[in-house]
Formats: structure tokens, sequence, C-alpha cells
């Protein structure tokens, strides 16, 4: 099966292992970077007669039967659908999925009437970290996830906590219905390029039903992801970076008692689990794309670009709360990389 790679920056080599690992041949790559193609060429083992100077000349030559958009998110609509209207039967693109909501859908109706299916790159649901979280917090041990408390670093709001909103997603089977964000006064120069801006400070969501998800990625802090699952019986803390997982949950015989009774007898456990990974992840995408499973489509890629959306609009009036079904704008185009 042939891929082609658009965009080979740091994320974009991880793509041509993950695809590999998958069993595609790399078929064509592009990069509007010199020294972006001149690192992969090295690094990844790239033949240089499969790199090409322009997107879609590669697309017309090689006609793939699947294409990675892997550049910054200003490119990926562009991008994306050119790969649609060469025929590209499958397409992953990197998140955030797009710059604004208008080129949300226009990709999404270009894919759909193209009968192209497009992923977003949002593979949580395919990471040890949340699938083991999942079956826990719905077990009857801890009853029920209630919140999801985020510590982490400075690791921007659309470059990372975007990740969060498709998993929180994915853990309660719901969307986001309103987003609260606090910002930091000042912005930490962007590793992608002065031209970006992603904001640091604190978010807080909501379900319909009212499970919450809480993060604190401050400018100032500099290390580590941890997370809280609080439940109705109990908690599981998770940190990402190291793989390591401890659980304590209320005795059966006390979990009919009230709330307020929260030092019953429990049980805990410790564990170990796989660290954060992307290459292994996605190659899991691919394949549940492929074989016609579950995977993080256009519509997920959008829920988490309607948060971004939500979260600076709160953030730019001080933390009001925005729904995200109501008045956002499709229009407008932001700084994410």
């Amino acid at each position: 099966m042939n891929i082609c790679m658009i965009g080979v920056g740091r994320m974009g080599r991880r793509h041509i292992s993950a695809a590999r690992a998958a069993g595609f041949h790399l078929a064509g790559v592009f990069d509007q970077s010199p020294d972006a193609i001149a690192t992969t060429l090295v690094e990844c083992a790239v033949d240089r007669s499969t790199v090409f100077d322009r997107a879609e000349e590669m697309l017309r030559a090689v006609r793939p039967s699947a294409v990675v958009v892997a550049t910054t998110a200003p490119s990926h609509c562009r991008y994306v659908c050119a790969a649609a209207a060469a025929g590209v039967p499958y397409i992953l693109c990197e998140k955030p999925m797009a710059c604004s909501l208008e080129e949300c859908d226009h990709m999404i109706a270009t894919c759909d009437a193209a009968g192209v299916k497009l992923a977003i790159n949002h593979q949580m649901r395919f990471m040890e970290q949340y699938t083991d979280v999942k079956n826990l917090t719905n077990s009857p041990e801890f009853g029920g996830l209630r919140s999801m408390v985020v510590t982490a670093s400075n690791f921007g709001l659309a470059m990372n906590a975007s990740h969060y909103f498709e998993a929180f997603r994915y853990l309660t089977a719901e969307p986001l219905a309103e987003i609260s964000a606090w910002f930091d006064p000042a912005n930490v120069p962007n590793p992608r390029g002065a031209q970006y801006i992603d904001r640091s400070g604190q978010v807080r969501g909501v379900t319909a039903s009212g499970v919450r998800l809480l993060i604190e990625l401050g400018g100032d802090l500099g290390h580590g992801i941890e997370v809280v699952y609080a439940c109705r019986n109990g908690q599981i803390l998770v940190d990402e970076l190291a793989g390591y997982v401890r659980g304590i949950h209320r005795r059966a015989e006390y979990r009919e008692l009230p709330t307020t009774r929260y030092g019953m007898p429990a049980d805990e456990f410790q564990r170990q689990i796989a660290q954060a990974d992307v290459i292994g992840p996605t190659v899991a995408l691919w394949r549940s794309l492929l074989a016609g499973g579950s995977y993080p489509d256009g519509s997920s890629g959008r829920h988490a670009v309607a948060a971004l959306v939500a979260a600076n609009l709160s953030g730019e009036s001080g933390g009001r709360p925005i729904e995200l079904e109501r008045g956002l704008p499709r229009e407008r185009i932001f700084a994410w990389a």
C-alpha cells in the first residue's frame, strides 16, 4: 500500500516510522522546508527519488492509497482537500484539524463528497493510559467518571490540550457542552515560530450531564503530565510520562454511603502501563481505519477545534463560559501551529 507524506518535520518523521510499522510503502515525500527534507533523508533513510517539489504534483504522480498531512495547521485544509480531490481513499491529518471551524466543515464536506475516509490523529482511544482508565472508571468498583483533572507542563492549548478534549469525549462518550478558560497574561514564545500563538493558563469544561474536565497548563510549569480521574467511589492517578497508575476505591460494603463519607476503608493498587507514545497508537489508528473500525474522524477533530475556539473566546473575555453549540464564530482563523 503506497503512502505519501505531506510535511516531514518532527511529527511527519514519526508518521514515517508509524507508516512503515503498519506495513505501508513510502512512495512520496513533500515539505516546503529544505532543512526538513535534508533531515528526513538521513534520519528516516528516505530515497531522494521520492521527494517532490509540490504536494499536488506528488499526488498526481504517485496516486497513493493513503496520505498523511503533518504540516502546521494553517495548511491542513488545503492539503486534505487536495488529497481528496486526487482520489486518495484514506487521509490522516495531524491535529489541530484546522485553524477555523469553517475549514473543518470544508474538509469534512470535501472528503464526504469524494468518498474519502478522513481521520484526525487524536489517537488516545488506542493508548493504554486511556483504554485502561475507561474500563476502570466504568467498573462497579469506581462507579463512573465524574471529573478529569490534568496537571501538565506548558504544553499549549492547541498543541496538546486539544488531545485532552478528545480523550475526555472518548472517556465520557459525551461532547463538551461548555468551556471556560483563564489565560496567563504573557505568551511564551511558540517553538514552531513567532507567527504561531498557543495560550497557557487554565481550562474548565463540562458535559451536558455534568462531568468536568479541568486542565492546568500554566506558562510557569516546565515538566510532567499527571491526570487524576475522580469517580463516585474512588480515584485513579496516571503519570503519563512515567507510565505509572495508582488506583484507590471504597470497599464494596461502603459504596452506597453518601459522598460525604469520603474516608471509608478502601482497596488500592499500583502498576505500570505503557508510557505516552506516538508511533504505536498511530499504527493502531491506521489498522482500525483500514479495517472499518473505530477511529477519530472529521467530526472528532471538529469537536476538538470547537473546544479550542470556545476556550480562546472565554480566555479573551476573562473566563466567561462559552457554549460549544451556540454562536461560535465559524470564519475566525486562529494562529495555531
